[in-house]
């Protein structure tokens, strides 16, 4: 079972785009997924609703009765897997959901916004394992990349900066490509609908990427030292 929250304290960094190929590539590889949606617009559970294969996926939202602690235990205890979407700003809520999740994945773009959001948001992850004194996997994840093979320079730029202040970066990165903009109204998403074509193998090598960082996680001792 795993928590897999996506995280940035700068808006607009993918963050939701990502927690729905999540959900839906744990759909297509057959395991039981659920939603928290923290995300004010709450766009998981309206894209679901749009889409046959995932129409079925619980989505839940805190509320006045209804804590992030509450509903991430709630869900855990349901479901395989649960996948966060976290607003884009530091908030008591955002700080919840890191110290409970397994792995958090801190989004994003070619710019310096992004890289100063994403190294704040890496500090935030490092304070919430230590206040929950386990070992939480978390790595950034460049996104709207070039799909092509050479990698452009701004982005080898972006991944050194980020490896000297300490963060781990994914090898895999998330392409630019028309196919994730229109997902949200078209009703097609490559990973369900078109398991070999190239934006389904991006994510495709993006998730195992993940799953591996959550299975050397495991392999960690338990809780961290006082």
């Amino acid at each position: 079972m795993a928590i897999i929250t996506f995280a940035q304290v700068k808006g607009g960094s993918g963050k939701t785009t990502l927690a729905k190929c999540m959900v839906a590539e744990f759909t297509a590889r057959g395991a039981a997924v659920a939603a928290l949606d923290l995300d004010p617009n709450r766009p998981l559970g309206r894209f679901f609703a749009r889409i046959p294969e995932l129409a079925h996926v619980e989505v839940a939202v805190p509320d006045q009765e209804r804590r992030v602690s509450t509903l991430v235990r709630d869900l855990a205890a349901r479901f395989e897997h649960v996948v966060i979407d976290l607003m884009g700003a530091a908030t008591n809520d955002t700080q919840v959901a890191m110290a409970l999740s397994d792995l958090v994945v801190v989004p994003s773009q070619m710019s310096e916004d992004d890289f100063r959001g994403g190294i704040e948001t890496w500090r935030q992850v490092e304070e919430a394992e230590a206040v929950a004194r386990r070992p939480i996997a978390r790595a950034v994840l460049m996104v709207r990349t070039s799909s092509g093979a050479v990698r452009p320079r701004v982005e080898g730029f972006l991944r050194d900066t980020y490896a000297q202040a300490g963060a781990h970066v994914c090898t895999a990165s998330f392409g630019e490509r028309t196919v994730w903009k229109e997902m949200s109204y078209a009703g097609w998403v490559p990973h369900l609908h078109e398991r070999g074509g190239n934006a389904a193998e991006n994510f495709s090598a993006i998730f195992d990427e993940l799953m591996g960082l959550l299975a050397a996680r495991a392999a960690e001792p338990g809780p961290l030292a006082a």
